[in-house]
């Protein structure tokens, strides 16, 4: 997932462990204003030597909790050593949210950490299998001791973002509407529209040549963005997209037309080349109604646990920004996102065009939406609405709807 440059471990799995390791760091990053500076000084030029490491990542850290007090993050606040990593990337990533109160979600990322933590061997992989099977009744045969590292540390962090999808609508959606896999929506893949099953030949056909044959990522979640602020003041889905827009109560003044520009922008004109930070939703979705007292109080405390967390490497120091659907939601699409960059810029340099798809993560999002749809009420379940078919569509693979 990140630079290739990246050279701090020998081995190709130590490699692979460190870049499972780093992603939340990456990822949140890209969601801020200065976040692609920060990660080529993060994945760039890394030093073999320890010492080096030490004052390089110091300094990328300290400008990520950049504060208006004196407290910083020194060389020595570094822990780092040949071969070891943060021992909880993804609880960190969780706490930084405000997530760590999901005791299920919680158990799951701290499995996923030990994993991370430590270098591979077989017993993890087992052990792992164990787990998802006890748990969520997960079962896959390619989950085994005979995979690749790359392979296993992406089951781990694509079972991480299944939980992460699987949760979240529990958490804010699940009283009113029926699940469906938000990261199977944000996933580059065959556009449903464009394409159609054939049973008896086992494969896909292009039934529509015109624009792109994949969805695109930053529509989709763009796409979601607007049901949901349509569904919250309506209280009924819309039928299509189709002047979605101009019925959505905006919690922010928009007397210039900026939000109108910003979604015409990032769905449509280019948005294969535009990454929807968190700031952007954050300001979409009308987060700014708050005092600026207020939300620099809440940033300053996240920055000053973050530096204490560092210091002192204790994880219940790091204290989350308060808990939002919206945030859970724009990491999940930021996962995506990534590798849809990233594959984009490979198809401009090969001249192909082609989708990275991941079909083992609709089984996992099965498993552990179906450990959460077992604590909603029947009668609930009959009330619920479901999402616009515009969403239910791209949400589910082609093959599963025909």
């Amino acid at each position: 997932m990140l630079d290739n440059s990246t050279n701090v471990y020998d081995t190709d799995d130590e490699k692979q462990r460190y870049a499972y390791n780093m992603l939340p760091t990456y990822l949140l990053m890209k969601g801020l204003p200065e976040g692609n500076r920060l990660i080529k000084q993060a994945t760039k030029n890394i030093s073999k030597k320890p010492y080096r490491q030490k004052i390089q990542f110091a300094h990328v850290f300290s400008e990520l909790a950049t504060t208006q007090t004196y407290s910083h993050i020194g060389m020595n606040d570094i822990k780092l050593e040949k071969g070891e990593l943060s021992n909880h990337p993804y609880e960190g990533l969780l706490r930084s949210f405000g997530a760590e109160t999901a005791t299920e979600l919680l158990t799951h990322t701290r499995v996923i950490d030990a994993c991370l933590s430590q270098r591979l061997h077989d017993q993890l992989i087992i052990d792992f299998k164990n787990y998802m099977f006890e748990t969520f009744g997960y079962e896959d045969s390619e989950l085994n001791t005979n995979m690749s590292a790359e392979s296993f540390y992406l089951h781990l962090v694509l079972s991480f973002i299944a939980h992460l999808d699987a949760c979240v609508h529990h958490a804010a959606y699940s009283e009113k509407v029926a699940p469906i896999s938000l990261g199977w929506l944000f996933m580059q893949n065959l556009d449903p529209d464009k394409w159609q099953y054939n049973h008896a030949q086992d494969n896909y056909h292009l039934i529509n040549h015109n624009g792109s044959p994949f969805t695109c990522t930053s529509r989709s979640f763009i796409h979601l963005l607007l049901t949901v602020l349509y569904f919250q003041k309506h209280k009924t889905m819309p039928t299509s997209l189709y002047g979605i827009r101009d019925k959505i109560d905006w919690k922010v003044e928009d007397e210039e037309g900026r939000l109108d520009e910003f979604i015409y922008k990032k769905s449509e004109r280019d948005s294969k080349r535009n990454w929807l930070s968190l700031e952007d939703v954050f300001w979409l979705v009308g987060m700014r109604d708050s005092a600026k007292d207020e939300t620099n109080e809440i940033l300053m405390n996240w920055q000053q646990s973050f530096i204490k967390y560092i210091k002192t490497e204790d994880i219940n120091h790091l204290k989350g920004l308060q808990p939002s659907a919206e945030a859970i939601i724009w990491f999940i699409y930021a996962f995506f996102q990534n590798i849809y960059e990233h594959t984009d810029k490979s198809n401009k340099a090969n001249k192909e065009q082609s989708c990275v798809t991941y079909d083992d993560y609709y089984g996992l999002w099965e498993s552990i939406t179906d450990y959460y749809e077992l604590r909603i009420d029947k009668n609930l379940k009959a009330e619920r609405i479901q999402w616009p078919q515009y969403l239910i569509k791209q949400a589910m693979p082609i093959k599963r709807m025909t």
